[in-house]
């Protein structure tokens, strides 16, 4: 992640705009979590139902079994939303204990797009 951020620096990125700005800049490192929907969905699957990993003659997994229900993210279960509030919470104090370019503060935002649906 530091390496988009100098690069970003190094090939003018933002140069012209940092250029109109008359104040202290607040640097900010902004992260997301690919996948954010599918990482609840799996994790409140193996909290509230019954997970079976299916694997080939060499071990590989291949798919799954469930056994039973869970609440899947984006349906107003506020069993899935805590999980999705603890892997945010989580991962953004994992990211802040880490040095980032420019010493800039580290965020996130979760953005579910499905515009391209």
């Amino acid at each position: 992640m530091n390496l988009i951020q100098y690069m970003h620096d190094k090939y003018y990125y933002e140069e012209a705009e940092m250029a109109l700005i008359d104040t202290d800049v607040r640097r900010t490192f902004a992260t997301g979590i690919a996948g954010f929907s599918h990482v609840i969905d799996s994790l409140s699957a193996i909290k509230y139902a019954k997970v079976k990993v299916v694997r080939d003659e060499t071990g590989l997994a291949t798919g799954y079994e469930v056994e039973g229900d869970f609440p899947k993210y984006g349906n107003d279960d506020d069993r899935a939303d805590e999980i999705g509030v603890w892997l945010l919470r989580t991962f953004l104090e994992m990211i802040k204990k880490r040095h980032t370019y420019r010493n800039s503060e580290a965020t996130t935002s979760i953005l579910t797009i499905t515009s391209n649906v």
